[in-house]
């Protein structure tokens, strides 16, 4: 099992804005945060071109998310969502799966290493990724997580949810993997060291 994750952060550590509500006018950080790669709707052919983020795409064969990461971007989505893989929704709340074209939404009430073995089934033999910043949160708390990619964007937030805000005590150490540079956007790759 390989877990990993991707997101990008503001160079002050925030990974939404201060309302995260996709119709607010600050939105997730919007063009902020992710106007590094080319988009202009959530479609995976678009995501994919980038050279950064495709091989990513390539090797994750299932996601874990949370629940607010999934309600923030559905109506984002649309029918037909950029993932095209099963993607496993830790919440509180059962409910019946979501299903949408290319991509079936499972929700996981269970906890975080539950929704990290079903994902790691559904992957077949590719990498589960984690998607949102509670996800990763939880993936260095539980020590799964094997690699973090953060996309590093120059500009200050002030305000929002901040990727290391977990209230842990202990120190948690990486290691850089790589450092990339690219239009607005340094992408740094890490492993946690295991203890």
């Amino acid at each position: 099992m390989t877990v990993i994750a991707n997101l990008s952060v503001s160079l002050d550590g925030f990974y939404t804005g201060p309302d995260p509500d996709p119709e607010s006018p600050m939105g997730s950080g919007g063009e902020s945060l992710h106007g590094w790669f080319a988009h202009d709707v959530a479609d995976r052919n678009q995501l994919t071109a980038d050279d950064v983020l495709g091989p990513e795409f390539d090797r994750t064969g299932a996601l874990v998310m949370g629940h607010d990461s999934y309600q923030h971007a559905e109506a984002i989505w649309g029918h037909h969502p950029p993932f095209e893989m099963p993607i496993f929704v830790l919440t509180h709340h059962a409910r019946p799966d979501d299903v949408r074209e290319g991509s079936t939404f499972h929700f996981v009430t269970d906890g975080f290493e539950a929704a990290v073995q079903r994902a790691t089934a559904a992957a077949a033999g590719k990498a589960v990724g984690l998607h949102g910043g509670g996800a990763i949160q939880q993936g260095l708390q539980s020590g799964l997580l094997e690699e973090l990619q953060i996309h590093l964007v120059p500009v200050l937030l002030h305000q929002g949810r901040r990727l290391f805000e977990s209230g842990r005590d202990a120190p948690v150490e990486l290691d850089i993997i790589r450092v990339a540079e690219g239009p607005g956007v340094t992408h740094l790759k890490y492993r946690p060291r295991r203890p």
